[in-house]
């Protein structure tokens, strides 16, 4: 017989990095498999933040908020080479959120995570600080800290740890099949190689479902709705090294972000679509983005500004909201048709919690592979 791994991840994003990267640590043989190269698809086309999700405090998620801030402290010590803490300037709006609701968020922002060395919120005079950034008719608002991060290098250093550790990491090799036999999984790739393995872990982001059908050939048991968050990028705007969250008639949010020195990273959208692949900004969305800085920044800009755009889908668990109201939490949809060949389907997610989700993917599995060793210990050892 082949060699038996003991975990096989479909999906090389930040959550099958991470669980690459704590699972090799634990002394089992994983073997993981990207279609593409690792990180490249949804986990670098973010809006490059660790956070803790101010607007979701408006939505009632208090739990994934106080998880998020949480897991902030912990990312900014792990990975200090690729992370910064930012302040994010809130210009206040008569017409929409009241000082009071936003004082509100921003007391329980500083709070729900617990212990920080980040600074706490303050309140904003703009006749005093970042004068010439924002039109007269702000002038006041709200200072808050969220943590900077190089994505696509978080990913890389999971998989390069998880490497040094053991783990067979595959790139721009699909899964055409997986099937139980014998009580373990054999997993088939698309040079015809075959892989077995005791434990299945279908981590494919916005194309969970398609391997559930396709590939698993089993019914999903849940419904995923693709949202496509756009970004432009511009020279920069400004030369203060700080970010905004602008808020828009819609009750939506754009955030203005410093990136690479030179430039602004001005997004994200909500825009639902059918398909996960290949996904590009629309015109309406360009506009929508462009107007949302031009109501409030004092330079204006056109499409002619765009020097760069990216796209990234991201896979929500679906619960009929409007796009910017559904959760951004993950569940875990766990398969035990056979009791030694566990499947585990993870769903929806987001770059903050990716290390958080990896540890209960281990504590879900470690009953099915009783060698594992049970010790959380990812938050303590440096990427």
């Amino acid at each position: 017989m082949t060699d038996m791994f003991d975990i096989f991840i479909i999906g090389g994003g930040i959550n099958g990095a991470g669980i690459a990267r704590d699972a090799s640590g634990r002394g089992l043989r994983v073997y993981l498999a990207e279609k593409g190269q690792v990180g490249s698809a949804t986990s670098s086309w973010s809006s490059k933040l660790i956070h803790g999700g101010l607007r979701y405090l408006e939505n009632y998620e208090f739990k994934l908020v106080a998880e998020s801030l949480r897991e902030r402290e912990v990312i900014i010590k792990i990975a200090p080479t690729i992370t910064k803490p930012l302040p994010f300037v809130i210009p206040h709006s008569k017409k929409l959120r009241s000082k009071i609701l936003i004082r509100l968020g921003l007391f329980l922002y500083d709070n729900l995570g617990g212990k920080t060395k980040i600074p706490k919120s303050s309140k904003i005079n703009f006749k005093i600080n970042y004068t010439d950034i924002l039109q007269k008719k702000f002038s006041e608002g709200f200072q808050y800290y969220d943590v900077q991060v190089d994505d696509k290098k978080l990913v890389e250093m999971n998989i390069d740890d998880a490497i040094k550790m053991g783990a067979t990491i595959v790139e721009n090799r699909k899964v055409i099949n997986a099937k139980r036999v014998n009580h373990h999984w054999e997993i088939t790739l698309d040079n015809n190689q075959k892989v077995n393995s005791k434990a299945l872990i279908n981590a494919a982001g916005p194309w969970i479902n398609e391997i559930i059908n396709n590939v698993l050939k089993v019914n999903a048991k849940k419904s995923i709705r693709l949202v496509r968050g756009s970004h432009i990028i511009t020279k920069k705007l400004y030369d203060e090294e700080i970010a905004f969250t602008l808020q828009n008639d819609d009750d939506r949010i754009v955030f203005v972000i410093p990136y690479k020195d030179e430039f602004s990273l001005i997004g994200t959208t909500e825009v639902d679509v059918k398909s996960p692949d290949n996904p590009s900004i629309s015109d309406d969305e360009k506009i929508y983005l462009i107007n949302t800085i031009n109501n409030h920044f004092i330079k204006q800009i056109s499409q002619e500004d765009i020097l760069d755009t990216f796209s990234g889908i991201r896979p929500l668990i679906e619960d009929f909201k409007d796009a910017s109201k559904v959760t951004r939490d993950y569940i875990f949809d766990l398969n035990l048709e056979n009791k030694n060949s566990p499947l585990l389907n993870i769903y929806g997610g987001k770059l903050t919690t990716y290390r958080k989700l990896s540890e209960k993917v281990m504590e879900e599995l470690t009953p099915y592979l009783p060698n594992t060793k049970t010790k959380n210990w990812t938050a303590s050892k440096k990427l």
